[in-house]
């Protein structure tokens, strides 16, 4: 009997989802180290530790993806978009590690409420994400329940948006009023911004989510 090798090292069409499922189980726990570090939870080195830990698996699970997704003829999404789903994926938990970065680059210990309610919306969209991303496995039958999680991240989106300008707005009064010198303000402002960076790409793959959901209705 002969064995079937190359058959046997095909990935099942499940595969995929199960790895994107791992990818957005990666996101959500980085979001949680990255809101916990941001509300001035535990040990800062302990936050960065986990985060820089997490990035490093998330990567992995990527790689794993990009390499299935080149061996197999059997996928369960197009390729293309297998591809851009992890990618997006792994994005959100690089913006994450870069952002915890910056932090401890610039030593940065007290947070504004803007900083904080935006390390809740990229919580709270990971978390939106995270209950989506199985749904692929039925996307036909589950397709509205995808939207309507995927409309819910542009919903924090837009709320973060405006927490973003009014915490810039406030942080150059501060800085006019010479309530933060200079390299202050700067330090922050890429902070905002990197913030702002991790939510608009949990939105980019929000909108990514909807577009695969689109094929298969």
């Amino acid at each position: 009997m002969r064995l079937n090798l190359f058959g046997f090292l095909m990935p099942k069409e499940a595969a995929f989802i199960d790895l994107f499922g791992e990818q957005s189980r990666l996101v959500i726990t980085a979001a949680i180290e990255l809101k916990g570090l941001i509300d001035g939870e535990g040990r800062p080195e302990d936050r960065f530790a986990a985060i820089r830990r997490i990035e490093g698996e998330a990567d992995e699970i990527a790689k794993q993806i990009f390499l299935a997704a080149g061996h197999t003829f059997n996928a369960p999404l197009d390729r293309e978009n297998i591809f851009g789903l992890a990618h997006e994926l792994d994005d959100i938990v690089d913006l994450i590690e870069e952002t915890s970065k910056e932090i401890k680059r610039y030593e940065v210990r007290a947070f504004s409420e803007e900083m904080r309610v935006m390390a809740g919306a990229v919580s709270g969209s990971a978390d939106l994400l995270h209950q989506a991303i199985p749904l692929l496995e039925s996307v036909t039958r589950e397709h509205q329940r995808i939207a309507d999680l995927c409309a819910g991240v542009g919903r924090i989106e837009g709320e973060a948006d405006v927490c973003f300008d009014e915490g810039l707005t406030r942080l150059r009064a501060q800085a006019r009023a010479g309530e933060i010198d200079t390299l202050a303000y700067i330090d922050l402002k890429e902070i905002f911004e990197h913030l702002e960076d991790v939510v608009d790409k949990c939105d980019d793959v929000a909108n990514l989510l909807q577009t695969i959901t689109a094929k298969h209705v």
